[in-house]
């Protein structure tokens, strides 16, 4: 099979490349920037450009398409184009990629979207039965909750591409290089002898899932096969709202701040012989609203995965952190 991957640079998407080259599919990667991946085939593509992705696909013709371009460092909305440049790329991006799917045949279409849809003000456990529930939030938040929607809204108008949306949470494993999310920053500092950096209030305090990257892999790879043996018919409504082709996934396994940190340096220490400094803790952004609690309800998924059991953090934690000591 012919597999196309969108935002090939990310580590999400390397580290799916490699899975399905193992598993003997042909896998295209494509993004605005050459990959450094330099085992995997590479086309420049930008996704806000319709008229450029629908070429590449004709000339390609992928059999299906894990789509994971977006912008995804908050930090980035900030700049003076940050909020156009986010909503371009995250919501109209993903409706070049299935309007062009659509037109050309591809069969499938994984849309990777985030639990940070549901909203500040959504009340967990996430339930993905029913539409987003986004009441809140940051550029970022409310650029999933379109692009969720878009990609679940041609879920019903259309026989093809068959769509599932992947609804992840705090991914992390071998390859993540934003030094800005906890574990890799919480890494790269206590090896650097620095002291890791804890938000105070409640953005410390609240519960987020972590997600290790092969759990993440088997999960996406997993709707991608239900998509094309199923497609959008099964899990299209009768009652006016969007498909249900939207699934949680995360971990049972949910930690505060601290204790990512906790744990984090506990590994290093115990499996690494890394002992460092206890962390910095640091004022909350004053006037910035902060969400409680975030996670799933992750049912569905498991309905349809049985065997889905995703590792606890200090598992994970144990076989992310040799590539990061490669790298430092």
């Amino acid at each position: 099979m012919k597999i196309l991957i969108t935002g090939i640079s990310g580590f999400i998407a390397g580290g799916l490349a490699r899975t399905l080259i193992t598993h003997r599919h042909t896998v295209l990667g494509t993004g605005r920037r050459e990959s450094v991946n330099a085992t995997v085939p590479f086309a420049t593509l930008d996704v806000t450009d319709f008229a450029a992705t629908r070429a590449l696909l004709e000339r390609e013709k992928p059999d299906m398409i894990y789509h994971l371009a977006a912008l995804s460092v908050l930090q980035a909305a900030s700049g003076p184009d940050g909020a156009r440049v986010m909503l371009e790329t995250n919501v109209a991006g993903t409706w070049n990629v299935l309007e062009a799917s659509r037109r050309v045949g591809v069969a499938a279409v994984v849309v990777a979207s985030s639990d940070k849809q549901y909203g500040a003000l959504a009340v967990p456990p996430y339930d993905d039965t029913d539409a987003t529930a986004f009441l809140n939030g940051g550029v970022y938040e409310l650029s999933k909750a379109q692009q969720d929607q878009v990609a679940r809204l041609y879920a019903g108008l259309y026989n093809t591409p068959a769509v599932r949306v992947a609804r992840l949470a705090n991914v992390y494993g071998p390859g993540d290089s934003h030094w800005s999310r906890i574990v890799p920053g919480t890494i790269r500092r206590t090896v650097q002898g620095e002291a890791p950096r804890l938000t105070a209030g409640r953005a410390g305090e609240a519960l987020r899932e972590y997600v290790f990257l092969d759990d993440a892999l088997a999960a996406l790879i997993a709707l991608a096969d239900d998509a094309l043996a199923r497609g959008n018919g099964p899990l299209r409504r009768d009652d006016g709202k969007l498909a249900r082709v939207a699934f949680n996934i995360g971990s049972p396994h949910r930690y505060a701040a601290g204790e990512v940190i906790r744990t984090v340096q506990a590994v290093l220490a115990s499996a690494f012989g890394i002992i460092g400094p206890a962390p910095e803790v640091l004022p909350g952004p004053v006037g910035v609203f902060e969400p409680g609690s975030q996670f799933s309800d992750h049912q569905r998924l498991k309905d349809l995965v049985p065997h889905y059991a995703p590792r606890a953090l200090a598992e994970g934690l144990r076989l992310t952190i040799p590539w990061y000591l490669e790298q430092l």
